[in-house]
């Protein structure tokens, strides 16, 4: 563990040699390099391109303004290297202002700029892009925000990783540390995963059934563009969730010249190509590909680890066909290959636990892949087409050894999820102050089931679920955004679901209001019906009392829940944003245990783990839950140097089962502070380098007392069901730390960076289990410190 430290001493020692960014940098850059800004103006409700915006760099006057083209196409060029102001401007429109734009020498810089109508407003209103991190959605009204993929890379602890970036926001509290979020005291595994306007599963490795997070993200921020993320207050288009939403969107290719960027570091090596299909035209392609570096190591010979090496791989894409006359086609995907095998050491003598004897292999596949269609017809109407396909692949296998190395099975399941979707969307904007937006989704989902467990009590392996099959679901919405005057926007819709497997309807008003007030103030409100679809192993999973084939939980609806979301926000000068949203949840038809004596409820689990626990029965959809909470955030976005971000969320998240006793879920951590900061200076050399700190406090994780007789008898914990979550841990602690430093040469630029995640190396407890090799009752812990360097060149 020393070399990091090594390392953030040289980082040190380097930024004796620099100072702040001022005016006589900013002219030094300039006289050395220059680069390239272009991109592509649009109209955010037709979509359409918009000739004539004029465009400027604010922050650098030597650079001539320029006016787009009738493609709405603008360009840039000998800008200076390192942060530049961008402003666009039009007749009737909002001006538009970006402020943290980086400049580097190996990377022309693409930038696609929405711009709203002033809708009536005869006011000058400048809408700066980095301050109000307003949803690229314009349904869009409460409790979302976009994100950048530059902030992704800046922020401490993010490991170029958008939910461990998220673990910032308010609402959001860190599920361990891994990548895993609570989102408003909900369930991590009500998250969901969306590519380019349609839903995916779960993209991270080593991934569980059911889960929404993992250890690593098969996400190459490279490939990203600006995207969106939601805690809540949904628009009637999404479907199929409860709680947080990852809107993602993949940037286009240069369209204009081949560009490399080279990325080596310890979760990985790899590489990402983009430029056009053929010189001159207007298609483009962009490639990354990334390995795992601990895998590469250990097939050149050098012992990495003591127990097994995580192998993992992944792969994005994205292929853009502008047509003159049929729209934009465009091919996309993301996927990854992960697994980690360790093998008992053939010594019994060493033997101390009883995990320390066995086999044990796991692997996690996942891909999506999707065919996408924008086509404009007119001023007024749109069509957005999308057919994807999606795939998983979850495998766990475990055999016990005896003295004599003989194998016994202890447990295997293999589960494979296969998802063909379709989402089609119409936009049309009735006139200046109206858009009506309708759409279909249809899922057609197959599945294939398999899960063998041991069972202490029958001394035998048992089969927990053995179920192959397909069903589909289907939705239908419409939604009407309209601007009423003297500041309210009203969003009404309603949405639609069919879920075939159990024959149900859920019909989902939602609402949104927004009242734009004087000294750039804001009140927001947003109410709703959400229902998401449970892993679909709950759905048939047997229960002790249960014979085989049976599937008395394949009747189960989709869990439901009634939102309601008040904000109030003021976004003052220099990028600083102050914003609180207080909300309600109120969650029912959640399946639960359909025995009274058991307290088990699906608002209690991350995934689908619980289906091998002795405690597991048939379901029924007879819980409720409850999530309510207030939640703080003082932003300022990067400028002048610096940003920071303070965040604090105050919550309280209860179930009830079948027995009516009201509980805790595992979730209900209570409160969560963040802060969030950093700086960065650029050298007389022309250089950048940055700081970056985060501080998280939260409530401890909740968990059950334990049975400790039960438990022994058994072999295997058994919990207290009258005494759910009483208990809580400590608070969870986490430092992390990053240093950067970017090296801008003539026609290529050089990133190295070191970023720490618990840098105190806190043990991080989740309560008291027990451990059936050593018959006690112990803490269960996070990790510790997790140091990581990355090396990236791009030319």
């Amino acid at each position: 563990m020393k070399f990091p430290y090594l390392l953030l001493v040289a980082f040190l020692l380097q930024s004796i040699n620099i100072k702040a960014q001022n005016k006589d940098s900013v002219r030094f850059s300039a006289r050395i390099t220059g680069q390239t800004i272009k991109g592509t103006v649009i109209d955010k409700a037709t979509k359409l391109p918009m000739p004539s915006v004029t465009v400027r760099l604010s922050s650098s006057p030597d650079v001539k303004a320029t006016n787009t083209d009738q493609d709405g196409v603008f360009r840039l060029t000998s800008v200076p290297l390192g942060r530049q102001v961008l402003q666009a401007t039009a007749i009737g429109y909002q001006q538009a202002v970006v402020s943290e734009l980086l400049i580097i020498s190996g990377k022309e810089h693409v930038l696609n700029l929405e711009m709203e109508p002033k809708s009536n407003n005869l006011n000058e209103v400048v809408v700066n892009v980095n301050a109000d991190k307003k949803p690229l959605n314009q349904m869009a009204l409460t409790s979302g925000r976009s994100f950048s993929p530059e902030e992704t890379n800046r922020y401490a602890g993010a490991f170029f990783d958008p939910a461990r970036m998220a673990q910032s926001f308010a609402g959001v509290v860190a599920g361990g540390d891994d990548n895993e979020i609570i989102v408003r005291g909900n369930s991590p595994k009500s998250l969901q995963w969306r590519l380019e306007g349609i839903e995916i599963i779960n993209p991270n490795h080593f991934g569980s059934e059911g889960a929404s997070g993992g250890a690593v993200s098969m996400i190459n921020t490279t490939v990203l563009s600006t995207s969106d993320f939601y805690t809540g207050g949904l628009a009637a288009e999404y479907s199929n969730a409860l709680s947080g939403v990852f809107d993602l969107k993949f940037r286009k290719g240069n369209s204009d010249k081949r560009e490399y960027a080279l990325n080596i570091g310890i979760l990985g090596a790899g590489a990402t190509l983009e430029g056009p299909f053929k010189k001159g035209g207007s298609a483009s392609y962009l490639i990354s590909y990334r390995y795992s570096s601990l895998s590469l190591l250990e097939k050149a010979g050098i012992k990495v680890a003591d127990e097994g090496v995580p192998k993992y791989q992944d792969a994005s894409f994205n292929f853009v066909f502008p047509t003159k006359k049929a729209g934009t086609f465009s091919l996309f995907g993301i996927g990854g290959l992960s697994k980690l095998s360790q093998d008992a050491e053939r010594d019994y003598a060493k033997w101390e636990e009883r995990m320390d004897g066995q086999d044990m292999a796991f692997g996690y596949n996942a891909g999506s892949a999707g065919l996408k269609h924008m086509y404009i017809a007119n001023s007024k109407l749109y069509f957005n087409n999308i057919i994807s396909v999606s795939a998983n692949r979850s495998s766990n296998h475990v055999d016990t050894l005896t003295n004599d190395y003989q194998k016994s099975l202890s447990d295997k399941n293999l589960y494979t999820n296969t998802s063909v979707r379709y989402s089609g969307i119409m936009n049309y904007n009735i006139n200046a102050a109206n858009v009506l937006r309708a759409g279909i989704n249809a899922s057609f989902l197959s599945y294939n089931l398999n899960g063998l467990q041991y069972n202490t009590e029958i001394k035998a392996v048992e089969e927990v679920i053995n179920q192959k099959g397909s069903t589909s679901s289907y939705d239908v919405f419409v939604q009407h955004k309209a601007e009423l005057g003297s500041g309210f926007t009203l969003n009404t819709g309603i949405h639609a679901n069919y879920f075939v497997l159990s024959k149900s309807w859920t019909v989902e008003p939602r609402a949104g209001l927004n009242l734009k007030l004087p000294a750039d103030q804001q009140l927001s409100f947003g109410a709703g019906i959400y229902s998401r679809l449970e892993p679909l192993s709950y759905y048939f999973a047997k229960g002790a009392a249960e014979q085989p084939g049976s599937s008395l939980s394949s009747q189960l609806e989709p869990t439901k829940s009634a939102q309601a979301v008040v904000g109030y926000e003021k976004l003052f000068g220099g990028g600083l944003k102050f914003k609180t949203e207080v909300y309600y949840q109120h969650l029912y038809d959640v399946p639960v245990s359909s025995d009274p004596s058991v307290n088990f409820s699906l608002l209690n689990v991350s995934d689908n783990s619980a289906v091998f626990s002795s405690a597991y029965r048939s379901l029924v959809n007879e819980g409720i839950g409850k999530n309510y909470g207030i939640e703080f955030s003082l932003e300022k976005s990067l400028s002048r140097g610096y940003y920071f971000m303070v965040t604090s969320s105050l919550f309280d998240a209860k179930f009830e089962a079948l027995s009516k006793q009201e509980f805790n879920t595992a979730f209900n951590t209570r409160y969560v502070g963040n802060l969030l900061f950093g700086k960065e200076w650029m050298t007389r050399k022309n250089n950048l380098f940055g700081l970056n700190g985060k501080l998280i406090y939260a409530g401890g994780r909740r968990y059950t007392p334990v049975l400790v007789e039960e438990s022994m008898r058994l072999d295997e914990e058994v919990i207290d069901q009258g005494r759910i979550n009483t208990l809580k841990a400590e608070p969870y602690v986490r430092v992390d730390f990053s240093a950067s430093y970017r090296m801008n040469g003539k026609r290529v630029s050089h990133m190295i960076l070191m970023d720490v995640q618990n840098l105190l190396n806190k043990e991080n407890t989740v309560g008291m289990h027990y451990n059936p090799s050593k018959r006690v009752i112990e803490a269960s812990t996070w990790g510790g410190i997790i140091p990581t360097v990355n090396y990236r060149i791009e030319f």
